[in-house]
């Protein structure tokens, strides 16, 4: 997969702006390889900005700031025998661990939260809210639909997982980098969020999180971005170490059932780290 960037820094201006006035500009450069280069990728993309701003261009966010690689703390990665990079974990702008990784394909359902019966014993458990009929399953539908898929793709591995708030499905056995179309049609047949596509087609990985979010196990969200200003390390720190000690208390995910072809090497590299971080086999609550 392609690295992530692990060296992050700024470059800052005072452009001229659309009234007339000055604009103080804040850029971000990044690098895979030193915090030299991130800075002369910042240098250049400042650089891009003051010549827009000389022509008399409006400075619009969105077209001279395009879409960044992720800005996140790397935690560790996963790498194959002869070196090729697996996956990589990550921490997220909020806190969570994220595993991010193109060696297999990772489709997220969302499922609607479950609306409780009007009444109580049998009625009430026929019967949905306002008197009517309780209605299909989300869940049922969901997994019918990843059986469904399954049936439909016998040279797949499909492994199927519970998450809080929907399912989660590592398909393996298939060339489906993220981005493609062969990808983007197994993640509309698994009916993922829409918006999970676009991230993964945007930054070629598609990205799984491995650890709770904090307030679903008491914690507030992290408030400060990677990389830490020098007077924030020390928050960024107790907050990672509070965290860390609520978060044993939970999983991210519940492994149900696999079925197809058994993963190759590398893949069942990646499951064994995604399975080991969510706790899938563990009898713990959803967070």
């Amino acid at each position: 997969m392609r690295p992530i960037p692990r060296f992050w820094t700024t470059a800052d201006a005072d452009v001229p702006g659309p009234d007339g006035g000055n604009l103080a500009l804040r850029v971000w450069g990044w690098s895979t390889t030193s915090l030299a280069d991130a800075a002369r990728v910042a240098a250049d993309r400042l650089a891009q900005v003051r010549r827009k701003a000389e022509v008399g261009e409006p400075l619009q966010r969105g077209q001279y700031y395009p879409r960044l690689p992720l800005r996140e703390e790397t935690l560790a990665e996963v790498t194959a025998e002869d070196g090729t990079l697996l996956a990589v974990v990550t921490r997220n702008r909020y806190g969570a661990e994220v595993l991010n990784t193109d060696a297999l394909l990772i489709a997220d359902i969302d499922l609607p939260e479950p609306t409780r019966p009007s009444g109580g014993g049998l009625l009430g458990r026929f019967l949905g809210r306002g008197g009517t009929k309780a209605g299909p399953d989300p869940q049922e539908d969901a997994l019918h639909r990843i059986d469904q898929f399954a049936r439909a793709h016998p040279d797949l591995g499909v492994h199927t997982y519970r998450t809080a708030a929907g399912l989660r499905v590592l398909v393996t056995g298939g060339d489906l980098p993220p981005g493609t179309k062969a990808a983007e049609q197994v993640l509309r047949e698994l009916d993922s969020d829409p918006v999970y596509i676009l991230l993964c087609t945007t930054h070629e990985t598609y990205r799984a999180r491995l650890t709770p979010k904090p307030w679903r196990c008491g914690h507030a969200a992290k408030s400060v971005g990677w990389p830490y200003p020098e007077d924030r390390v020390g928050y960024a720190e107790q907050w990672v170490d509070r965290y860390n000690e609520l978060a044993t208390g939970y999983s991210s995910t519940h492994h149900l059932t696999s079925v197809g072809p058994a993963p190759t090497p590398q893949e069942q590299q990646v499951i064994q780290t995604h399975d080991w971080v969510s706790r899938a086999t563990e009898s713990l609550p959803l967070a």
